[in-house]
């Protein structure tokens, strides 16, 4: 009968179907676990003299929850719950075995190697009083580490500052900030941001998914940190090269042009084309030009 020669035909074409699938699929969301975010001893010792100690540990506090956040919502990883994480920390101290995050394709590490929380006075001779403002900075290394060769594939410090304007009278000559604050909030979702762009971006660079006359869509979102009025070079790859002096590979990156982000929505951005000399769809996008977040001002 031809019956069986038919299902075998209709299986194989299945079988040729979903391998064709499989090869031409995205590679689809990473695996990323976080550890828990310190920072350096020199760091608290410092702000534990200067009695701001409560300051640097709501920030801690607060830039654990907001970079798994941040991360979580690029869209582009799955991360690993903290409360998994340290059941894994645990069982490796108790058991004496290497600590191994296990089907985990990143790991992020953050310390944070600077902090300030102080007042700066500026005497108006003018206006007959003084003027103070609260300024806050912070400062952290984030790594990132492909954890199947151990190699880290990146390592950036960040530096954020902020200032809030304060008035106050003329015999206040100095003035403490502690407590957490609107300040203290602000300072930490930047730095949060600034490092869950950082990662997306050294994973799954930001790409060109469209072209329509002089705009271009983005596959970057609202929650990844892109603003409108942001200028982003434009890159197509070129050749393959080779360091001569440590044989590292890399490819060329042609600079191809440049886009001005009009719009950014839950799903993608889009942008203006500014300058074009073979921009296409695929082509990497990189910041050039960032806008400023407006001042706190309270």
């Amino acid at each position: 009968m031809k019956f069986p020669r038919l299902f075998a035909f209709l299986a194989l074409g299945v079988a040729l179907t979903g391998a064709l699938s499989a090869q031409d699929a995205p590679p689809g969301k990473k695996k990323i676990a976080i550890t828990k975010i310190a920072a350096t001893d020199s760091v608290k010792a410092r702000m534990s003299r200067q009695q701001v100690g409560l300051s640097l540990s709501s920030v801690l506090e607060a830039l654990d929850s907001q970079v798994y956040d941040r991360v979580l919502n690029t869209r582009r990883f799955e991360v690993l719950e903290r409360s998994d994480a340290d059941a894994l920390a645990q069982e490796a101290a108790a058991t004496g075995t290497p600590f191994q995050f296990n089907q985990v394709d990143y790991l992020l590490t953050i310390r944070v190697d600077g902090f300030n929380d102080r007042m700066e006075t500026r005497k108006l001779a003018s206006l007959g009083k003084t003027v103070t403002a609260r300024v806050v900075e912070l400062s952290a290394v984030a790594k990132i580490t492909e954890v199947a060769t151990q190699r880290a594939i990146a390592s950036t410090n960040f530096q954020v500052s902020r200032r809030q304007a304060d008035q106050l009278s003329g015999n206040t000559t100095e003035k403490v900030g502690e407590s957490s604050d609107v300040l203290l909030i602000d300072i930490t979702r930047e730095m949060a941001q600034k490092i869950a762009s950082r990662v997306a971006d050294s994973v799954f660079p930001a790409r060109i998914l469209g072209t329509r006359g002089k705009v271009v869509t983005i596959n970057r979102n609202d929650t990844s940190g892109i603003k409108v009025g942001q200028v982003w070079e434009v890159f197509i790859l070129g050749e393959d090269l080779v360091d001569p002096d440590t044989g590292e590979k890399t490819r060329e990156e042609v600079l191809v042009g440049t886009v001005k982000i009009t719009r950014v929505t839950p799903q993608n951005s889009q942008g203006e084309i500014i300058e074009d000399t073979g921009i296409d769809k695929l082509a990497l996008v990189r910041l050039k030009d960032d806008v400023a977040d407006p001042e706190t001002d309270e």
